[in-house]
């Protein structure tokens, strides 16, 4: 069990200003050097995951404006280091906190633990740490941080459990694509357990069990057992095509954020990769990815998926995602706002260099390009114009790339989705993104606890919305993917197969058991699944249908 040491920070001033800013650089490069130790650790085990989240924690702590506030702090107010970092670093924190974005606000946890690391070093204090845990552990801790998980073997990890996270903090991210259980905002858990304390853990329900009796030890001990056998015998559908029991196929994508990404891909047998999200080669970068490294990533993404098709997105990031060098404005709704395909628009030399990247390294794999928030025929139309300026400008350079390249578009804004007929003799395939044709459908924000349970896939308009797409491009001979979190749902993806969806693009953590799904149905059943879900007039009567569906 770990559990942070608390501590208490007074204002005080101080004389030698000189002083006091060499102590708090000397406590960085303190810091830094740490970090680039256990970057080096993480490289001998090649543990590519974690990996990245150290380089990118360590970008965080190489940004020369990380204490820029805190300095401006010592030498204008005479405040001594300690203060002036917790109060600079705080109003960094709270920037990040306030952005309208799931993932950047999660970020805020790292600027917060780079604050108690440099703090921890100006108070001569050593930091808890994990090392050498023993087998079969399960980690109690009032908040785990990305730089604590630089230390821990996952291997001896059999769960964890945390007073503070979130879905999208880094240790979150890691313990899903581990399938390590974790249980998060559990309140005062970390005074409640004590080391030595037998646990029992459902992820699922988020039950949790300290010292429990021995039967309540035996009926967990058999559904353990029960669920290593499930987890063997999925893997059994690695190689197995997506193919109904009445011969209907569909195709088993995976979705990623980067090329480190395609090794969990290759792992489960993905047919292909639905969606790369190229908006994280921009977040994770202190200025704007040339052309030349957006190239190789694509290129690597092209090279290891070979004939499979790999779905390039291009740039989809507006004023919720935090990129200093493109200089965003805050904007009130950013979701509805300057971003996505309308900045590329507006910003052409930034689209054009990475359509040249994407197009250039098609030369090397089954590559296509995706435009996101694509709301009317115009958009679509420029955007295309653009893509064959860029095949221009490559022709006249004699660079080789795929001049058959598929173009397609997500379908996450209703608008468009009503129009998909129209869009669908534009393009040569759809992508549906459940996720925001939800929130844009019901007027109900995806992040947002107060109103969670207005924003659900079963309601009755999102799935005649589905119809409408799948239909319309089907009607003008192309294909009709899904890579939202719906396509995912064991429960759904019968639904979707009775509508016919082409490609379900999911995380690799997910793509075994879709597999087993669809090999034991029968399309036959699942049309008639969707003629009694189209009656519903509720998303709680969809609920019950798709929940009591037989196969």
């Amino acid at each position: 069990m770990l559990k942070k040491e608390k501590y208490e920070i007074e204002k005080s001033n101080i004389q030698n200003v000189e002083e006091e800013i060499k102590k708090l650089e000397e406590a960085l490069s303190s810091v830094i050097e740490e970090t680039k130790n256990s970057i080096k650790e993480l490289q001998k085990e090649e543990n590519n995951e974690q990996l990245q989240i150290m380089q990118a924690y360590l970008m965080i702590l190489q940004d020369e404006t990380l204490l820029e506030r805190t300095k401006i702090m010592i030498k204008d107010e005479q405040l001594d280091s300690i203060y002036a970092t917790k109060k600079g670093l705080d109003e960094i924190i709270e920037n990040f906190k306030n952005i309208d974005n799931e993932y950047l606000a999660e970020r805020a946890k790292d600027i917060e633990d780079i604050k108690n690391r440099i703090i921890f070093k100006l108070l001569n204090k050593e930091e808890a740490k994990f090392h050498n845990l023993e087998p079969n552990t399960i980690i109690v801790t009032d908040e785990l941080t990305t730089s604590d998980t630089s230390d821990i073997n996952l291997k001896n990890v059999q769960g964890i459990i945390s007073e503070i996270g979130g879905p999208n903090s880094h240790v979150s991210i890691i313990a899903r694509n581990k399938q390590i259980p974790m249980i998060i905002r559990v309140d005062d858990v970390a005074d409640k357990v004590k080391n030595g304390d037998l646990l029992i853990i459902n992820g699922d329900t988020g039950e949790i069990y300290i010292n429990p009796p021995n039967e309540e030890i035996k009926k967990y001990q058999e559904l353990q057992r029960l669920a290593q056998e499930k987890k063997i015998k999925l893997e059994a559908y690695k190689n197995k095509s997506a193919k109904t029991k009445d011969n209907y196929q569909v195709e088993i994508s995976c979705n990623i954020g980067k090329p480190a990404d395609l090794e969990d891909a290759i792992n489960v047998g993905a047919d292909g990769i639905g969606l790369f999200r190229t908006e994280f080669l921009f977040m994770d970068s202190k200025q704007m990815p040339t052309e030349e490294e957006q190239f190789e990533s694509y290129k690597k993404v092209a090279e290891i998926m070979k004939e499979k098709l790999s779905i390039i997105r291009t740039l989809d990031v507006g004023g919720d995602k935090e990129i200093p060098y493109l200089n965003l404005e805050k904007e009130d709704n950013p979701f509805l706002g300057y971003r996505a395909i309308r900045l590329c628009l507006e910003n052409t030399e930034l689209f054009k260099i990475q359509l040249r990247a994407i197009l250039r390294a098609s030369k090397y794999g089954n590559l296509a390009i995706m435009f996101p928030m694509i709301s009317t025929i115009e958009e679509l139309r420029k955007a295309k114009s653009i893509v064959e300026e860029c095949k221009s400008e490559l022709d006249d350079k004699k660079i080789p790339y795929n001049s058959n390249i598929k173009v397609g578009m997500m379908i996450e804004i209703p608008a468009t989705a009503i129009m998909a007929d129209s869009f669908a003799k534009e393009c040569d395939f759809f992508s549906i993104g459940t996720n925001d044709l939800i929130q844009y459908t019901l007027a109900a924000e995806r992040g947002n606890p107060k109103i969670a349970h207005l924003y659900t896939k079963n309601h009755p308009a999102i799935i005649k919305l589905i119809k409408y797409t799948v239909e319309a491009a089907h009607n003008n001979g192309i294909f009709c993917g899904m890579c939202g979190e719906a396509a995912s749902n064991i429960h759904y993806i019968p639904l979707l197969v009775g509508l016919g969806l082409d490609e379900f693009s999911m995380n690799s953590s997910a793509i075994l058991e879709a597999k087993r799904v669809i090999t034991n149905l029968d399309k036959n059943n699942c049309e008639k699944l969707v003629e009694k879900v189209l009656k519903a007039e509720s998303d709680k009567e969809v609920e019950k249908i798709l929940k009591e569906f037989k196969y």
